[in-house]
């Protein structure tokens, strides 16, 4: 183990020195600052984006832009696929992405969530990946909410515990009040009487 440091600390020895013989390099230009690309707005319930089960980067970039729009617009998204007669696959995938949105109720989460993961073994390998993140992450919210839900409800009794306990030690903090009361009056008529 000692041999490892020694060597290692060589290393960096050496590593040091020869950053100090280097000769003065120029200073570094500037980068070039160059405009990313804007992504394009979030879809709307109503837009011209083709979603499909397919694997090609275009369909997996349309369920990307599917889900940002969801976050942005829950209630039109909601609407739109409320009442759809016979769901095909698509729908049935669209339908499941909104109602993994954080705002819609836990229990509700919890089943659809079920849905997804068995949606997710019969889509192709890309679009499973894609939408895997999307379960790992409703899953790590749901045990959060779940943990917080458990601590609220332990915070609670143990809430209710110190306050009976509280009444408890008023109750025979009176007692021992009265206890004193009386030894004392015992004492004084003893001392009294003598």
């Amino acid at each position: 183990m000692r041999i490892m440091l020694i060597i290692l600390l060589a290393t960096l020895s050496g590593c040091q020195l020869l950053n100090q013989q280097l000769p003065a390099t120029e200073p570094e230009a500037e980068p070039e600052i160059t405009e990313q690309p804007a992504l394009p707005p979030p879809s709307e319930p109503n837009s011209e984006v083709v979603l499909s089960l397919s694997d090609d980067a275009a369909t997996l970039q349309a369920w990307v832009y599917y889900r940002a729009g969801i976050l942005q617009n829950l209630a039109a998204w909601r609407e739109a696929l409320a009442d759809l007669p016979e769901p095909d696959q698509v729908q049935i995938l669209q339908r499941i992405m909104v109602l993994l949105h954080p705002d819609i109720p836990y229990l509700t989460r919890l089943r659809v969530q079920m849905q997804l993961a068995e949606q997710i073994a019969i889509l192709p390998p890309g679009l499973a990946a894609l939408f895997s993140w999307d379960l790992t992450l409703n899953q790590k919210l749901l045990e959060t909410e779940s943990a917080v839900s458990a601590l609220t409800r332990l915070n609670a009794q143990q809430h209710d515990n110190i306050e009976r306990l509280q009444k408890k030690n008023k109750d025979l903090q009176k007692k021992i009040d009265a206890l004193t009361q009386i030894e004392a009056q015992l004492n004084q008529s003893i001392n009294g009487g003598i």
